[in-house]
């Protein structure tokens, strides 16, 4: 913790001023915990949890420059955004997944730069270009929400299962998957209904981009399953495993990938990847912030009331699962960072005792999470698109993809519903 907080102090010039405003909320937070008569060690745990994320993104740092490094990620990244309107949202949703997974929201920066920029080039009229515009970016910003449902690398994962003592990532595993199936084919369908043109279009041939795409692939899937064989054979937790398994992979990977002698390619990844934790300290800062506030929150929050209300109005588990998704998403509106809800929601069920099953109680804080990512202006993927863009937040968010989130949100209520009836 000591080593985390001193990387900020030295580089606090250059955090972001919204991290340094929740860098500072977490520590009144904490001062408050206390203050209520919290414990010196729901403190200590608070902290401990809180810090397992900038230690991810820290290593995340790792494999970002590794793989961007390769020529395989351009050329990627040129295949799936010259494609046919027909192929358009399956591969850029697929490859925004991908990215998503190992470059975070690099991976989104990366290919709506050159999506765009290739919409600009190659759309015959403004109007066709509008178009083109709107569906390239929902299957970038859909593909990278998916990313939340199930990522062993993502932020959402790592921050709830140690919350919830009777499920793991692995029997969560199926469940996270078949969310981001719902998740990808409502995407296609909608992709399908809006406002389509048609205009002649031939994509360019790209050299070796299907072997680039199944490398790419393969880094995920190789990180994934080497964390999970981690776990079960040798015994180490899946969230230490994935500490330890990022940073060798990505050595392997610059190994298998660059043609300059091995020490050459591996003392320049060391000098890139430690130049590139500067650049990631708003980001270490925020998401630290961030979990240590909604920790110390649940520590603060009244759990014998919250129990008491939730037994006077004897709703079902599923009904609780619907009110946290509709919770995070107007929470998300108001400029609440959808971790910060999805902890102090999780958190106060479980303390409280209200009887949701841990599972029920995940695919809700899930999807609430994912659909929030999409429409909230405040929501770090849509800040991207906004940007590149050139629309405003509520264009890019509730008019372009509000009918898709109301349309997932549905159906996963209608799930959890039933669900809870059946516990």
């Amino acid at each position: 913790m000591v080593l985390i907080v001193s990387h900020i102090l030295l580089c606090w010039h250059s955090v972001r001023s919204n991290s340094k405003i929740m860098f500072l909320l977490a520590i009144l937070s904490g001062l408050l915990l206390i203050l209520a008569g919290g414990e010196v060690e729901s403190l200590a745990l608070a902290a401990s949890r809180a810090l397992y994320l900038p230690a991810l993104l820290t290593v995340m740092a790792i494999l970002r420059v590794a793989a961007t490094r390769s020529k395989i990620v351009s050329t990627a990244a040129h295949f799936l955004v010259t494609q046919s309107p027909s192929r358009r949202f399956a591969l850029l949703a697929s490859g925004s997944h991908i990215f998503g997974i190992l470059l975070n929201l690099g991976g989104i920066q990366l290919l709506l730069t050159i999506a765009l920029s290739q919409r600009n080039r190659l759309a015959p009229t403004h109007d066709i270009g509008e178009v083109q515009g709107q569906r390239i970016t929902n299957a970038v910003l859909r593909g990278f929400g998916a990313t939340i449902l199930w990522s062993p690398m993502g932020l959402a994962i790592n921050m709830l299962i140690p919350m919830m003592p009777s499920i793991d990532y692995i029997s969560y595993l199926p469940y996270g998957l078949g969310l981001t199936v719902i998740f990808f084919v409502l995407g296609w369908i909608f992709d399908r209904l809006e406002n389509t043109v048609h205009p002649t279009f031939v994509p360019p041939t790209h050299e070796g981009a299907g072997l680039a795409m199944v490398a790419l692939l393969g880094l995920v899937l190789s990180i994934t399953g080497l964390s999970a064989v981690s776990e079960a054979l040798i015994g180490i937790p899946l969230r230490a495993a994935i500490l330890i398994v990022i940073p060798l992979v990505a050595v392997l990977w610059v190994l298998l990938t660059e043609r300059q002698p091995f020490s050459n390619s591996l003392t320049s990844l060391a000098r890139e990847g430690f130049k590139a934790l500067p650049d990631s300290t708003s980001e270490i800062c925020l998401i630290g912030a961030s979990a240590f506030l909604g920790f110390t929150v649940v520590e603060i929050l009244p759990v014998d009331h919250l129990r008491k209300l939730f037994e006077s109005v004897s709703i079902s588990p599923g009904a609780v699962g619907c009110i946290v998704i509709l919770l995070m998403t107007a929470a998300g509106q108001l400029g609440l960072s959808p971790m910060v809800s999805a902890l102090v929601c999780t958190g106060a069920i479980i303390s409280s005792g209200i009887d949701v099953p841990d599972l029920i109680l995940m695919i809700a804080v899930m999807c609430g999470w994912s659909g929030t990512m999409l429409i909230s202006p405040f929501a770090s993927p849509l800040a991207i698109a906004v940007a590149l863009t050139g629309k405003p937040a509520h264009e890019v968010g509730l008019k372009w993809n509000g009918s898709f989130v109301v349309c997932y949100y549905l159906v996963i209520m209608i799930v959890l519903l039933i669900a809870g009836a059946m516990t």
